[in-house]
């Protein structure tokens, strides 16, 4: 009879206890499993945000890097610019001056040799009034001016 009562107790553990406990370990055993296939998932899609990410960054820093190589070529250049233009028009404002220098150079030993024409004249026309004829007078005095005019200054 104890081993009737001992079958019928596991028959009515095995109906009421056994099926339902195994279906909820099973039941939860699929939901470890689906939670774990959903961690790696996501573990799987974070790596490869984070791959973008990081690829992203890369790029980022590429172009800004670029941009700063192109800008400082682009400043180099027009400090360049700016010293040749400087340049040029330091250049341009003493040739002017030596240009300007020169005319006056020119003006002056123009003015003086005029000056020391007629003073000329005049001291020979004094000395020489009274003692030559007018005609060797003026040819002398033609003479002068052209030394005068020839003298290196």
């Amino acid at each position: 009879m104890q081993i009737f009562h001992f079958l019928l107790l596991l028959l009515l553990l095995w109906l009421v206890a056994y099926k339902p406990l195994m279906r909820i370990l099973e039941e939860r055993q699929n939901l470890v499993a689906r939670n774990i296939e959903q961690a790696e998932a996501q573990q799987e899609e974070a790596r490869k945000l984070k791959e973008e990410m990081e690829a992203s960054l890369r790029r980022a820093r590429e172009e800004a890097q670029l941009i700063i190589e192109r800008a400082t070529k682009a400043s180099e250049e027009q400090a360049q610019a700016i010293l040749d233009a400087a340049k040029e028009e330091a250049n341009r404002i003493k040739e002017s001056a030596l240009a300007e220098i020169e005319r006056e150079k020119e003006r002056a030993l123009a003015e003086l040799k005029d000056q020391v024409a007629n003073l000329a004249i005049l001291v020979a026309g004094k000395v020489i009034r009274e003692a030559l004829p007018e005609e060797l007078q003026q040819k002398l005095i033609q003479e002068a001016i052209s030394e005068v005019k020839q003298l290196p200054c």
